[in-house]
């Protein structure tokens, strides 16, 4: 009986974070981007565009996203990401990354919404990656 009771409270505590969790639109139509066909590498992660700096990365660590390599017509070798312009799409975590694209000093960086559990569970302001065109 016990035992039952403590499922049942942990059903109801996991149903509750469940209902919170922040879901993006990812029903979205496909639109081409070409500028972002290709292997982008990782270099930094910030809290807002604005604090990069090409000349200093701000982030020490090692960066768990390596990078990401967009293919035609929305498509990444990992199933659960696509992609249409501007937005990378998780389908799994349901969320809609927004990117951009700058030319900076002559290189082509790519600024992504990072939308971890931070964002989903936490409801934090996304940070973004900084990737670099290879």
């Amino acid at each position: 009986m016990r035992s039952r009771i403590v499922a049942t409270l942990l059903l109801s505590v996991v149903l509750a974070v469940a209902e919170d969790v922040i879901r993006d639109n990812i029903d979205l139509p496909f639109v081409n981007d070409p500028q972002v066909i290709g292997d982008w590498q990782s270099i930094d992660f910030v809290s807002s565009i604005s604090d990069f700096n090409p000349d200093k990365p701000s982030f020490q660590e090692k960066l768990y996203l390596e990078g990401l390599t967009f293919l035609e017509n929305g498509k990444l070798p990992q199933p659960w990401w696509t992609w249409t312009k501007g937005i990378l799409i998780h389908r799994g975590d349901q969320t809609a990354s927004h990117y951009e694209i700058r030319d900076l000093k002559g290189k082509t960086y790519m600024f992504l919404e990072w939308k971890s559990g931070d964002y989903t569970i936490r409801h934090m302001k996304p940070q973004y990656y900084v990737l670099k065109k290879k």
